[in-house]
């Protein structure tokens, strides 16, 4: 409700503006992320609406500006910089009432009178402070009324959460109601980053990055082919001495990974020195068979998180991982084209950032936890007799795994199944609870649905 909202209020500021398709399409993808809001509130999802809201903000407010990354920074530079623009209002506000005639009436008698009683308040609170300590009667009487008004303030059901999400309302407000004026000239992220100055001659930097990006291949080849030979073909009995499969196959995968990010930032560093070394066609085709190996060195990443998942169950972390992976795969694709098409980096940075947030978009909508819960229920029924399965953490993820426990506990040993069905049992008798009590403002429909069929099927 809110993020619709602040998108309404957004698009009253734009009645005679042509509706471009970028606007029109952050529109609707806010529509969506907003319906999913209702369904399964998450941080991806307040993230995801934040950022499409800001990004509305800036298609309206700096339609002047060039459209994409100079709209939307300017609308996030605009919400960053609030804390400070709320002081200068209430400084401007303080100077308009004295005598400005453009303001309402109403506003210009409730600013004046404001002004008027602040400085008066202000000195007696300080000269009460001092007093409270030379008279024992008044001090009395002001811890009374302090006291007094500390329960009131109580009373009103005032928590720390609340007051920060209405902080929260109120720093997002002001760039809506009242946006900061485009900006004159280009600011420091909107400008195109320099190339990389040249410390060598043409020649010698081109051979320089050649011979670095034909080692960095030979190395990497070495690696791969390893991997094709122990990892792809699984030819686990002809593992070198002293190197235990398990250790192969799921140890250093953080190591592969940073490897892999590493490469990213070395090659997107390498192509942006000047244009006759980046251009250059043997450089060129050094760096896309480098982008190839370290596709290839991720498909073993990928193997290796996939056999780490047979062996020991997949988690939401895992899952995370791989959503992780795949972004670092497009944004060797995206490598790849810098590269080939010689593009900016700026368009290299924009881009990726722009594959991280539909990433995070189409996340929102995904039910992990329900599909960690049915894939660690199926592969324990499709091979029970060799592997075991974690229910503990199954009950960790909470109500989208209420119906994989029950359909595995008929499986389980006795004294797991007992375990499962008290657990279902107390979720079912809280969940009748909660539906009584929870106002409709803190329901969310994916959990409820789970909860209303617990309780169907546990007290039918």
């Amino acid at each position: 409700m809110f993020a619709i909202a602040a998108a309404a209020i957004i698009l009253i500021n734009r009645p005679h503006m042509p509706w471009t398709r970028r606007a029109i399409l952050i529109a609707a993808l806010l529509g969506g992320a907003a319906l999913e809001s209702a369904i399964d509130l998450c941080f991806t999802n307040v993230l995801v609406l934040l950022t499409l809201i800001l990004a509305l903000a800036g298609e309206t407010y700096y339609e002047s500006m060039q459209s994409g990354w100079h709209r939307w920074s300017e609308a996030l530079w605009t919400m960053v910089k609030t804390p400070g623009r709320w002081i200068w209002l209430l400084l401007e506000t303080s100077k308009r009432t004295r005598g400005a005639a453009g303001m309402p009436p109403a506003i210009n008698k409730v600013a004046r009178t404001v002004w008027i009683v602040l400085p008066g308040l202000a000195v007696t609170l300080f000269f009460a402070a001092i007093l409270w300590s030379g008279n024992a009667i008044f001090a009395q009487l002001a811890a009374q009324w302090t006291d007094a008004l500390r329960d009131w303030i109580l009373s009103l059901n005032i928590s720390f959460w609340r007051c920060g999400f209405w902080a929260f309302v109120a720093w997002l407000s002001l760039p809506l109601l009242l946006p900061s004026p485009a900006p004159g000239k280009d600011r420091i992220w909107t400008k195109e980053l320099p190339r990389l100055p040249e410390l060598v001659s043409t020649g010698t930097a081109r051979l320089q990055a050649a011979v670095t990006l034909a080692l960095l291949n030979a190395l990497f080849c070495c690696v791969n082919t390893i991997d094709v030979i122990y990892l792809w073909a699984r030819q686990a009995r002809a593992l070198p001495a002293g190197v235990g499969y398990s250790a192969f196959v799921h140890e250093g995968v953080a190591s592969l990974i940073v490897a892999t990010v590493f490469s990213a930032i070395l090659l997107a560093g390498m192509f942006h020195q000047s244009v006759p070394v980046s251009s250059w066609m043997p450089l060129r085709l050094l760096g896309l068979l480098w982008i190839a190996q370290n596709l290839l060195l991720l498909a073993g990443v990928f193997l290796r998180v996939k056999l780490y998942v047979d062996a020991f169950d997949l988690t939401v972390t895992r899952v995370n991982l791989i959503f992780f992976l795949i972004l670092v795969a497009i944004g060797f694709l995206l490598l790849a084209i810098h590269v080939f098409r010689q593009r900016t980096l700026g368009w290299l940075l924009y881009t990726n950032v722009l594959a991280t947030f539909f990433l995070f978009y189409v996340v929102q909508f995904l039910d992990t936890e329900r599909f960690v819960a049915q894939y660690n229920v199926s592969l324990f029924l499709n091979s029970h007799e060799t592997s075991n399965l974690d229910v503990g953490y199954l009950q960790t993820l909470g109500p989208p795994a209420y119906d994989s426990l029950q359909k595995v506990a008929p499986y389980l040993s006795t004294v797991e199944a007992s375990t499962v069905l008290s657990y279902l049992e107390s979720r079912a008798s809280e969940a009748s609870l909660q539906l009584h009590s929870t106002p409709w403002k803190s329901l969310q429909l994916r959990q409820l649905h789970f909860q209303q069929k617990l309780i169907s099927e546990v007290h039918p």
